[in-house]
């Protein structure tokens, strides 16, 4: 099998604040944007893959509920796992821009550095050196 791409791809009950916190916080390069009358996405290059996020189109009423973007299940199942050179400059960076960083900076057990957050629907997100030998 030959993959070309890998991309994750999030649900967002509120788009804008999502995007906002992969764009901003994070600051993750947003490659791509597009509103349908369906769907509003955005593509954010995030090193070798790519977080794709979708949310309801803007139509300045209320939203009903709606499944797809309100369903809560997977945040629970799923980290996403972001490998940087030092997850303590990482970490300076995000603590200035973002201060809802739990628990701060962790050596992991393979003596790495490594830190989480959280997108605004609850996903974990961990930042972390690559595995050290020991």
């Amino acid at each position: 099998m030959n993959i070309d791409e890998f991309r994750v791809v999030l649900k967002a009950r509120d788009f804008d604040a999502t995007c906002n916190f992969y764009g901003e916080v994070m600051s993750l390069p947003r490659q791509r944007s597009w509103h349908t009358e369906t769907v509003r996405g955005a593509l954010f290059q995030a090193g070798s893959g790519l977080i794709e996020v979708l949310g309801r189109p803007d139509t300045g009423a209320r939203p009903e509920r709606d499944e797809a973007f309100d369903y809560q299940g997977p945040k629970h199942k799923i980290t996403l796992t972001i490998y940087t050179a030092s997850a303590e400059k990482a970490y300076e960076e995000l603590i200035f821009r973002d201060r809802n960083i739990p628990g701060g900076l962790q050596h992991l057990p393979d003596g790495a550095m490594a830190f989480e957050t959280h997108d605004p629907d609850g996903v974990k997100i961990l930042l972390r050196e690559p595995f050290r030998d020991e």
